[in-house]
């Protein structure tokens, strides 16, 4: 057979997914130094097994590679860990009840932070307002994080430590929340301009706080068979502390999930002054020592991340036509940074090298998006350039020519369906929404399409992702686009081998094949053989990373 290598794991007794069209389907496998050493029969692999390797017997489960999360925002999930969870509540009632609690903890003056709270769930049918927070915690400085990230409602104490007062306008790109009647402030801020007014005057979270959050974001990555990660915004605070803040946990071995890091770039430019801007950008670019693809198999610089719009949730997506619940706040979104600026800050990152991530969710967003894309490789032609269209919601059939075309990558959130589809069919209707997150017809188009969840905007379990891409139905049940359902391995290929390409590994991971990373997950049941209904229920048996177990379900 030409084996004679002893490995350091052998699994087998078990249905191994492969993905790889060579061998799809394998009984076993054995690993050695952190790679897939062989694939085959349990006969095969057992002649890898000498004294010191440990066997596992895989009594028919399932092993599939390790899922890579192609777009989430694990410092600002771990950091929140220690906020008040607002995922789950059901009325403002709720989380002035929860502010108390916490102020009665804390003392007067301090920061309370809460992140998660999506006013379309509440009773209210609202968002909580400065008044709300003001009678919570009176004594205290609140800041509330709207599910989405594109969004804080704050107290008046911390409107005033930001000098934010009726009278100062809109800052560009950014929106400060009025009552349409009297002009007076609600607390509300919408997107990063806005939400910048805040952001300068919370507490910093120090060194030791970012390795502590990333240990912990890690542990539940884990847990739900991430193997690898994007950090879609790396830099909102300090781009050096952070990048020093994850060398630091994978030096510790508390960060066992691989790590692509996209530079946020608000961090290094500011869209208010945006001729000057351009002026610095490339100089500070260069100056960051950084490009995409540096680094190893742990730890890599990913793209240059830029945010054009905001969210359907918060009325800032960027549409041609109207939309939103609330007649007060219907409207066509917010466009954070205005298109031809927009070209020009693309071209100048994607002439220094760097891989481009756009943040567009509207179908005019994604229109300018695309218009960003195809002026930067006009002014610097780049072969295999792999620019990501990330989230790419409302996608219309005219635009997936134009996608395939440029080589864009969509990076779509699946979850988004299970979580937020209900609301998004107030917000937008069904006949709009029978149009957003078009799995089945991107993939027909053989336009690679890569999986992610954006965490912390919804739960991030990648089984959760493929069971919404395979079933599409929301969290009541009822169905969003039956249409464009896909199949169970398909949405496995855009968590996997899809992923990798986004991020140019896949010869690294993504399918299981002898020479790659050993990243893998153990699956209590075969996900394309259990009924679609029950895929986000199949527990994960245990997570290995580079031929370590970093999970092992008890």
């Amino acid at each position: 057979m030409g084996m004679m290598v002893d490995a350091d794991v052998v699994l087998f007794k078990g249905n191994v997914i492969t993905l790889d069209e060579k061998k799809p389907r394998a009984q076993g496998l054995a690993v050695k130094d952190g790679r897939i050493l062989w694939l085959g029969t349990n006969e095969e692999v057992k002649h890898a097994i000498e004294r010191g390797t440990q066997v596992r017997d895989l009594q028919g489960m399932t092993v599939i590679p390790g899922f890579i999360e192609s777009h989430n925002h694990t410092l600002l999930f771990g950091l929140g860990l220690s906020s008040i969870d607002l995922t789950k509540v059901g009325s403002i009632e709720d989380i002035i009840a929860l502010i108390k609690e916490r102020a009665a903890k804390q003392k007067e003056g301090t920061w309370i932070t809460g992140v998660g709270y999506n006013q379309n769930e509440l009773r209210e049918k609202r968002h909580p307002n400065r008044h709300d927070l003001d009678q919570a915690a009176p004594q205290h400085l609140v800041s509330l994080r709207h599910t989405s990230a594109h969004g804080y409602v704050v107290n008046s104490l911390a409107l005033a430590k930001a000098g934010i007062t009726k009278n100062r306008p809109d800052p560009e790109g950014g929106k400060i929340g009025r009552d349409l009647a009297t002009g007076e402030l609600t607390g509300l801020l919408f997107e990063s301009p806005a939400m910048k007014f805040i952001d300068d005057i919370t507490p910093k979270p120090g060194f030791e706080d970012l390795v502590k959050a990333l240990g912990n974001a890690s542990q539940r990555f884990l847990s739900e068979g991430i193997t690898s990660a994007m950090d879609a915004s790396v830099g909102s605070n300090d781009i050096p502390l952070q990048i020093a803040a994850y060398q630091e946990a994978v030096d510790r071995g508390i960060l066992k999930v691989r790590h692509n890091l996209a530079i946020w770039s608000e961090a290094i430019f500011d869209y208010c002054r945006f001729e000057e801007s351009m002026k610095e950008a490339g100089k500070k670019l260069l100056g960051l020592g950084i490009r995409t693809v540096l680094g190893d198999e742990k730890l890599r610089i990913g793209p240059f991340k830029i945010i054009v719009d905001g969210a359907f949730s918060t009325v800032t997506a960027v549409t041609y036509e109207p939309y939103g619940l609330d007649p007060n706040e219907r409207g066509c979104g917010v466009l954070v940074v205005e298109p031809e600026k927009l070209a020009r800050l693309a071209s100048l990152a994607h002439g220094l090298g760097w891989q481009l991530s756009i943040h567009g969710i509207g179908d005019r967003a994604i229109d300018v998006c695309l218009d960003a894309f195809e002026a930067a490789q006009e002014s610097h032609p780049r072969k295999d350039a792999r620019h990501r269209l990330e989230h790419c919601t409302m996608a219309l059939p005219r635009m997936f020519a134009r996608i395939k075309k440029l080589g864009v990558i969509p990076v779509l959130q699946p979850a988004f369906i299970w979580e937020l589809g209900d609301n998004w069919f107030r917000q937008l209707g069904r006949e709009t929404c029978a149009q957003l997150k078009p799995f089945r017809t991107l993939l027909d188009n053989k336009i690679p399409t890569a999986f992610s969840s954006d965490r912390p905007v919804v739960s991030g379990a990648p089984l959760l992702g493929i069971h919404s891409s395979v079933n599409q139905k929301t969290r009541t049940g009822q169905d969003y686009a039956p249409r464009e359902r896909i199949t169970a391995e398909e949405a496995l290929r855009c968590y996997t081998i899809h992923g990798a390409y986004a991020t140019f590994e896949e010869k690294l991971k993504g399918s299981i094949e002898v020479g790659k990373l050993a990243d893998l997950v153990i699956l209590a049941e075969d996900l394309t053989q259990v009924r679609p209904e029950k895929i986000k229920d199949i527990p994960i048996m245990a997570t290995m990373v580079g031929g370590e177990f970093g999970y092992q379900r008890s």
